[in-house]
């Protein structure tokens, strides 16, 4: 609020007024009719100063305390086209955590023309990333919904794609930055002595015509990446890799020696779904002193091992019974091959032994029953049953699925929609796209693993981002937008971030407080 003063036949009118932001400009409402300054010289030697003090007192107590905020709307009031009619108060919880891990800052500072500069590409990053810790929304869409991010984003859909070069070109570095950050901001984190490769591949059918069809691009026109995501022993993630699909031994073993070196590991071990070379991964795994846990199918598998399997004896069942899981130790020889006529008493005693597990799950059984009619009636009797082989013997078998299904929670943040690839307004390379969409992916779902952690692990990533999108405001009137969303989820989030929980108003200003706040918070400042 401020003192206005307007000259009137060479007398001063005072008024207290507002101003606020509607429709692109700046506006002004009255709060207080004061009059004219001349009226009230008998009681006040200057009574401009006196009501500029008056004033300062007013705003001054508006920021020790909420006052009251009235509107009125005429019954026949109608919505502007020309508006912005919603805020995302989540977006900006989620920005917070980017802005924590610094993942625009390398983006910003190769691409800026200063130390301090707010560069288009680092914001094209951060609407981006932001919008895949939400939810996986195409390019297009996202950048149609930016009047509701939280911050001004000022640019064409085209000038969007042209940036994904600039990102693509500080992958690697953006990722060694987070982690940096990561470490600063966690000094309680695990430490990268031991870290978990996870691999899992991509494919999508490529229409953007820029390049000619490369090595990623299959006879089919679909184009396949597999993702190594490194992860430590807390499961926050350390870097990433993207690879060929379907990987050999020569790939893996390069990543492994690449993920030593840049990030001090002592020890790999592996994650990964199906593999061609599954056998001469292993052994490459187990000769330098790795480890790996993979995917063994019980429809191609011997008989030995689909009997052991459907024998219910051994098998330990949950208290919901939702699943069991049991497993034995056989030799090493073969890793994926047939375990024979183990004598399995003290064979973990002997080098060179590996770990088959077994686990029946209910909602692995009812989604085979879906799809009973593309399975063999050999198959049948192993519906529900998943199988895995791991050098990790001295690992409960339970922590060793939970390790396993790491594969599943890569899949919703690193989706790739063909939409983003189809012919977009600025051509960008294949590659560049690649590695910029990866790159964003990464930064997502770094940001909503700590987001996680700080929530102690309650809510899994589905949970927390669907808060995080019903967190959002509709307009009211003079920049106020309306919340209504409130769950355990959002009240935790908005805990563990250190700013008002459930807030019914909020101004975007308000928002931009809040993000700077919850950064302080994440970042454990004082």
């Amino acid at each position: 609020m401020h003192l206005k003063k307007i000259k009137r036949n060479g007398r001063t009118y005072l008024s207290v007024v507002q101003n606020y932001r509607e429709g692109g400009t700046t506006k002004t409402k009255t709060v207080e009719t004061i009059g004219y300054a001349d009226e009230y010289e008998q009681d006040y030697a200057d009574p401009v100063a006196h009501f500029e003090a008056y004033v300062a007192r007013l705003n001054d107590r508006k920021k020790r305390e909420e006052l009251p905020v009235a509107f009125s709307f005429p019954r026949n009031c109608t919505i502007d086209g020309n508006r912005t009619e919603s805020a995302r108060w989540g977006a900006g919880i989620a920005l917070a955590y980017l802005d924590a891990l610094e993942a625009k800052a390398v983006v910003a500072r190769e691409h800026g023309t200063g130390p301090d500069a707010e560069t288009q590409a680092a914001r094209v990053f951060e609407l981006f990333a932001t919008e895949r810790i939400l939810h996986a929304t195409p390019k297009r869409e996202t950048w149609e919904r930016r009047e509701s991010f939280p911050r001004a984003c000022d640019f064409s859909l085209a000038e969007a794609y042209r940036a994904l070069s600039a990102i693509a070109a500080a992958d690697r570095a953006t990722a060694t930055r987070m982690r940096r950050a990561y470490e600063r901001i966690r000094p309680d984190h695990a430490p990268a002595r031991c870290v978990y490769v996870i691999l899992e591949t991509f494919a999508f059918a490529d229409t953007d015509d820029v390049d000619a069809a490369d090595a990623t691009q299959a006879s089919n026109g679909e184009t396949a990446v597999c993702l190594a995501m490194v992860l430590d022993e807390d499961g926050m993630p350390a870097a990433y890799r993207l690879l060929a699909a379907d990987p050999d031994a020569h790939a893996i073993e390069t990543v492994c020696r690449d993920v030593k070196s840049s990030l001090g590991a002592r020890r790999v071990v592996l994650v990964a779904g199906r593999l061609r070379d599954a056998d001469a991964i292993a052994e490459m795994l187990a000769t330098h002193g790795d480890g790996f846990i993979m995917h063994r199918s019980l429809a191609t598998a011997v008989a030995d091992m689909r009997c052991w399997a459907a024998d219910d004896d051994g098998y330990t069942t949950s208290h919901s019974g939702n699943y069991r899981i049991k497993s034995r130790i056989r030799p090493m020889a073969g890793a994926m091959g047939n375990a024979g006529d183990t004598d399995l008493e003290g064979a973990e005693e002997h080098a060179g032994v590996v770990r088959d597990i077994v686990l029946w799950g209910r909602d692995y059984a009812l989604r085979t029953k879906a799809r009973r009619g593309k399975t063999r009636p050999a198959e049948q009797s192993l519906d529900g049953y998943a199988c895995l082989v791991t050098s990790e013997t001295h690992m409960p078998a339970a922590d060793v699925f939970h390790l396993y299904r790491e594969l599943w929670r890569l899949v919703e943040p690193f989706q790739v929609l063909e939409s983003d690839f189809s012919p977009s307004p600025y051509p960008t390379p294949r590659a560049d796209h690649i590695r910029a969409h990866f790159s964003l992916c990464y930064a997502a779902f770094f940001a909503l693993r700590l987001m996680r952690s700080d929530l102690h692990w309650r809510y899994n990533a589905a949970q927390v981002a669907e808060a995080l999108v019903r967190m959002e405001g509709g307009y009211l009137a003079e920049n106020w937008f309306l919340f209504g969303y409130r769950s355990p989820v959002s009240d935790a989030i908005e805990n563990a971030v250190g700013v008002d929980a459930a807030r019914r108003l909020r101004t975007r200003q308000d928002i931009r407080r809040g993000i700077a706040e919850a950064r302080r918070h994440i970042r454990r400042e004082s």
